[in-house]
């Protein structure tokens, strides 16, 4: 799992909040998201905005919010907006921890 899985499973929860795969509500602000560059060893950076008004014209003011870091194993390291256990949702369950069945019979066996 890397953080490919994590951005698919952010974009399935804001498309069940908003119907945009980028944008969603949290304690009544509305926040987008933006990927950046990554970087060469896969960390995934990115932008938050949030919703500040809408002008004469109808068109949104979005402003600048903070910001997004994924790490190529897909935790997410900041996401401005998104409350920690909201976070934890997205990320792949870690495998280095799950017991396979030799190295429980092995242990049987010392």
């Amino acid at each position: 799992m890397n953080a490919e899985y994590t951005l698919t499973q952010l974009k399935l929860w804001c498309i069940k909040q908003s119907g945009n795969e980028q944008i969603w509500t949290n304690k009544g602000t509305t926040y987008h998201w933006n990927r950046g560059k990554d970087t060469a060893t896969g960390l995934v950076n990115g932008v938050v905005r949030k919703l500040a008004g809408i002008d004469a014209s109808g068109k949104q003011i979005w402003v600048v919010a903070g910001s997004l870091k994924i790490a190529e194993h897909g935790t997410i390291l900041r996401f401005t907006g998104i409350p920690s256990k909201i976070q934890k949702t997205f990320e792949p369950v870690d495998q280095k921890v799950a017991v396979q069945p030799e190295q429980e019979f092995e242990a049987y066996n010392v």
